[in-house]
C-alpha cells in the first residue's frame, strides 16, 4: 500500500509541472486576446485573466525563473498601465479641453505600479537571460528577424523607455519633482542603452528636477552619472559641491569644487565658491585673483565688485580674532581707494537685488567714516612738532572723508528707513561735521519720533 501511495505522489509531480507551464500558455492566450480588441473596445476581462494566470506563474518554481514568463509579465503590465492612462485621459476631458494639454496632464496622474511592473520584468529578463534581453534590444533597433512575440515585446520595451519620458515631463509639470527625477533619468539610461549614444539632455533634466526636489542623493548621483560618461559641465560640479555641502560633508564638497575649476578653470561660479573658501581661510591674495579674473569675464556684475570692494576693505582695515581693530597695513590708503573704486563701481551698475544695492552704498559710507577716523586718529597722535602743519592736513582730509560719507548713508537710509546702524552713522557724521540740525533728526528717528 505504502508504495502505491508513493507512486501516486510521484506520478503527480509532472502534471503539476504542465499545470503551472499552462497558466503561462493562459496568460499568453488571454493576452492575445486583450490585445484584438485594442482597436475595438478594449476588453478589460481579457487582460484580467491574463494577470491572474501570469502572476501564479510568476509565483510557481516551474516557471517564475523562465525568460518567457516576464516577457508576457512585462506586455500585460504594461497594457494594464495603458488602459489605465487612457481612463484617465477620458476623465480630464471635461477639465481640459486641449488635448495635448490633456495627454500631458494625464501622465503626471496616473499610477505608476504597473508600469514599474513591467520595466522590473524587463529587468528581469536582462538579469536572467541577457542573451534574449540583447536579441530583443536588436529587435528594437531594426535587426534580427523576430517572432511575432518578441517583436511584441521589443515594441513594448521601446514604449516603456518613451513613456518614461512623457512620465518625467507630466510629474514635473504637476511638480511631483522626485518622480520627475527618477523617470528622466530612467529614460536617458534606456535611451542610452537603446541608441548606444550618450543622452546628455536626458540626465541633465533628471538632474535638475533632483535639485528642484531637493534630494541631495539624487543630484549627487545623477550629476556623478554625467561627470563618469564625460557628458558634464560646470553645473554638475556646482551641484554636486552645494549638495555635499548640505550633507555637511565638507571634505567631498572641496574634491568636486576642485575637479570642477581644473577642467572649467573659466567657470565664474565655481570660481566664486573657491573665493569664498579662500576668504573663510584667509588667505585674501587668492581671493583677489579669483574675483578679478571673475570681474574680466562679467564687467558688468555689480554683487562681484561689491565683494571684491569688500574684500580690499577688510584687507584695509583688518581684524584680531576678538574683532577690534589691528596694525593697518602699509599700504592702507591705496587699499582704502580700491575698496571705494570697487563698491562705486557696483552702485553705477545698481544691484537688482535691494539688499545688496543697500549693502554697496552702506560699505561705501562706512567705508570713508572709517577712513575719516582713521586719519583723525592720525593728526591726534602727531608729536607737537608736526601737528600745527601736517595735523591740520589730517584733519581738512577727515572732514572731506566724513563728508563723502554722508550721502551714501542717505542713500542707503532712503531704502532701508528703519535701519538703526545708518541712524547712528549719521547723527554721528552731522556731528562731526558741525550739521547739528540733521543729527537731532537722527536722534529722533532713533526714539522713534518723525
Amino acid at each position: 500500500m505504502k508504495k502505491t501511495l508513493q507512486l501516486l505522489v510521484l506520478a503527480a509531480l509532472p502534471l503539476l509541472g504542465v499545470a503551472q507551464k499552462a497558466k503561462v500558455q493562459n496568460a499568453w492566450r488571454a493576452l492575445n486576446d486583450y490585445e484584438s480588441t485594442l482597436s475595438d473596445k478594449p476588453d478589460f476581462d481579457y487582460l484580467k485573466k491574463a494577470k491572474e494566470n501570469i502572476d501564479l506563474a510568476v509565483a510557481h518554481e516551474d516557471t517564475k525563473n523562465q525568460a518567457k514568463t516576464y516577457a508576457y509579465k512585462c506586455r500585460i503590465m504594461y497594457n494594464m498601465y495603458q488602459f489605465n492612462l487612457r481612463a484617465e485621459q477620458k476623465k480630464l476631458e471635461s477639465t481640459i479641453l486641449d488635448k495635448n494639454a490633456r495627454i500631458e496632464a494625464s501622465y503626471g496622474s496616473t499610477p505608476l505600479t504597473e508600469f514599474e511592473e513591467a520595466g522590473n520584468a524587463l529587468d528581469k529578463i536582462k538579469e536572467m537571460d541577457p542573451k534574449y534581453f540583447d536579441n530583443i534590444m536588436e529587435v528594437m533597433k531594426g535587426g534580427n528577424m523576430p517572432s511575432e512575440d518578441d517583436l511584441k515585446l521589443a515594441n513594448v520595451a521601446a514604449q516603456l523607455k518613451f513613456e518614461s519620458s512623457n512620465i518625467a515631463i507630466g510629474k514635473y509639470k504637476n511638480k511631483d519633482y522626485e518622480k520627475s527625477s527618477e523617470y528622466f533619468y530612467k529614460a536617458a539610461v534606456m535611451n542610452s542603452v537603446m541608441t548606444g549614444k550618450k543622452d546628455t539632455a536626458g540626465f541633465y533634466n533628471a538632474c535638475i528636477s533632483a535639485q528642484k526636489a531637493k534630494n541631495y542623493t539624487k543630484m549627487i548621483d545623477y550629476n556623478k552619472k554625467m561627470i563618469d560618461q564625460k557628458i558634464s559641465s560646470p553645473y554638475n560640479y556646482q551641484t554636486i559641491y552645494d549638495a555635499k555641502l548640505a550633507q555637511k560633508d565638507t571634505v567631498g564638497a572641496l574634491e568636486y569644487l576642485k575637479s570642477g575649476r581644473k577642467l572649467f578653470p573659466n567657470d565664474v561660479y565655481l570660481m566664486n565658491r573657491e573665493t569664498e573658501i579662500f576668504l573663510q581661510k584667509g588667505q585674501q591674495d587668492k581671493a583677489l585673483a579669483n574675483l578679478e579674473a571673475a570681474i574680466l569675464k562679467e564687467p558688468n556684475n555689480a554683487q562681484l565688485e561689491l565683494v571684491l570692494g569688500n574684500v580690499y576693505d577688510n584687507i584695509a582695515n583688518p581684524k584680531g580674532k576678538s574683532g577690534k581693530d589691528t596694525t593697518k597695513p602699509a599700504d592702507f590708503d591705496n587699499l582704502v581707494m580700491k575698496a571705494a573704486d570697487h563698491y562705486k563701481r557696483a552702485i553705477d551698475l545698481k544691484p537688482s537685488n535691494q539688499d545688496s544695492y543697500f549693502n554697496a552704498l552702506y560699505n561705501i559710507g562706512a567705508l570713508y567714516n572709517n577712513y575719516g577716523g582713521t586719519l583723525q586718529t592720525q593728526a591726534n597722535n602727531l608729536p607737537v612738532a608736526q601737528a600745527k602743519i601736517k595735523g591740520k592736513e589730517l584733519e581738512a582730509k577727515s572732514q572731506e572723508n566724513y563728508k563723502k560719507a554722508i550721502p551714501y548713508l542717505e542713500q542707503a537710509l532712503s531704502i532701508k528707513a528703519d535701519d538703526k546702524s545708518c541712524m547712528i552713522a549719521l547723527r554721528k557724521l552731522y556731528l562731526l561735521t558741525g550739521n547739528e540740525a540733521n543729527a537731532k533728526i537722527m536722534s529722533d528717528k532713533l526714539k522713534g519720533g518723525k
